[in-house]
């Protein structure tokens, strides 16, 4: 013997609720069910009814008559449904006037339910969100038989709606993730300009802070850059052309030839990528092709079995020679854009200008 449920329980409530199927429009994976119970036991109606604090709400539905088929819900009192959910066992009605538990219930002269079988879908915690039922409009006795296969026709809504439920939750995880790291990001983008800000304040205090303190800002606004990329498209992977074009910018000359194909970039390849560039771009413009009026630089890359191949060449500018000691850009090129990505820097300080390639991977 069992014990009626409370159906206005708040876990029961709670547990519905989070399946995200009360007043969703109709599905396809839900209605087969209700075609097929139709069919398997030979009932002009069906139902998957989903029973709420004070109606129940058809999430699918065949056979029945309107307006309750177009409506979608009925009230409690027209539930037969809601004595399967508080009692979390098969309801087997063979002539509803006859029955004590439904005979003054509204569902019999308003949908014509005179014969009822419904059968509990419980989810794994133990909860009894509502039923599926097959109903006839004159007495009818049901056999096992249709209670067996009614059965394991809830096992395939509970199938469907824990599916759905797994996809509700994953969507939660990620929207919650998304926030987080969007939150993060905005919390880097003003670290690194509160970090601006500090150096910018110790150059006016010492003036012989001055050309370190520029070269410094100068590499945090190229990583400020990369990171905005990210942050203000919300990606998982940037545009090389895009990144080119946003280091490029502050040049504000048209002496720099870019040519490649469309290739996404890991934030990671990007961001240390973007700093290689600045690099680049700074000693060009202070010692190379771009400090005088007539050098130029090609800018080239391709892809080649899951790798980056990118070219740098220099041309037209003042005389070059090999520095005479490794400065940041040096240590940059060997032991992160080399080591640290498992890539290849090379450099070669031809008097007519300075040629760097790049051969990186494409995934970190």
């Amino acid at each position: 013997m069992t014990s009626d449920r409370d159906a206005s329980a708040p876990d029961r409530l709670a547990a519905l609720l989070q399946t995200e199927l009360l007043d969703s429009p109709p599905e396809p994976g839900f209605d087969r069910v209700t075609r097929l119970a139709t069919r398997l036991l030979a009932a002009p109606a069906s139902i998957i009814a989903l029973v709420d604090r004070d109606r129940q709400f058809f999430k699918s539905s065949v056979g029945l008559c309107e307006p309750w088929a177009s409506l979608r819900e009925t009230p409690l009192s027209h539930s037969f449904c809601q004595h399967v959910v508080t009692t979390a066992q098969p309801l087997v009605v063979v002539d509803a006037s006859e029955h004590p538990l439904v005979k003054d219930n509204l569902a019999v002269p308003s949908l014509g339910v005179i014969a009822y079988l419904g059968v509990p879908l419980k989810l794994p915690s133990g909860e009894v969100i509502g039923a599926l039922c097959a109903i006839d409009h004159v007495p009818r006795p049901w056999n096992e038989e249709d209670i067996a296969q009614l059965t394991e026709l809830s096992e395939i809504v509970m199938d469907e709606i824990a599916l759905r439920t797994e996809n509700a939750r994953r969507r939660t995880i990620e929207q919650h993730q998304r926030v987080l790291v969007h939150e993060l990001n905005h919390r880097v983008k003003n670290t690194l300009a509160l970090v601006d800000s500090v150096i910018a304040l110790s150059i006016r205090a010492d003036t012989a802070l001055t050309e370190f303190g520029e070269v410094l800002r100068g590499r945090i606004a190229a990583l400020t850059r990369s990171h905005a990329l990210a942050l203000d498209r919300g990606r998982e992977a940037l545009g090389l052309d895009e990144l080119v074009q946003a280091e490029l910018a502050p040049l504000q000359c048209d002496r720099v030839a870019v040519e490649g194909p469309a290739v996404q970039l890991a934030p990671g390849i990007a961001l240390y990528l973007s700093m290689g560039l600045h690099e680049l771009i700074t000693n060009a413009v202070k010692y190379g092709a771009l400090s005088n009026d007539g050098g130029h630089v090609a800018l080239s890359w391709t892809v080649d079995d899951g790798r980056l191949k990118l070219s740098w060449q220099e041309s037209g500018g003042p005389p070059v020679a090999p520095p005479a000691r490794n400065g940041f850009g040096s240590l940059l090129f060997e032991r992160i854009l080399g080591a640290a990505l498992k890539g290849e820097v090379t450099r070669d300080f031809a008097t007519d200008g300075v040629k760097v390639t790049f051969d990186l991977p494409l995934t970190p």
